[in-house]
């Protein structure tokens, strides 16, 4: 068993390559359409609330209808900047 506690071993080990942290496209796309579903989900259930009044629907409708077209936009696959603003638009 090796022993870790040279810390000049640090220096020769193989660098971390991005992918294997789960930043490849295909993850991040992964990543961000779980985000759009969660919060479609959201507004669904928001949406299910009796006591809601007609402007707060219709917002949430607008909301569900916008989210929607964002999950359309990247079922396919999207290009890194189309995925990095839609995480900042729904975070």
């Amino acid at each position: 068993m090796p022993d870790f506690d040279d810390y000049d071993d640090v220096t020769t080990r193989p660098k971390v390559q991005a992918e294997q942290h789960g930043n490849t496209d295909q993850e991040r796309n992964q990543r961000t359409r779980t985000l759009l579903e969660k919060r479609k989900d959201a507004i669904l259930d928001a949406l299910a609330d009796p006591d809601l009044s007609r402007g707060e629907r219709k917002l949430l409708e607008a909301q569900h209808r916008e989210v929607k077209d964002d999950i359309r936009t990247i079922k396919y696959g999207a290009p890194i900047r189309v995925l990095r603003a839609l995480d900042r638009k729904w975070r």
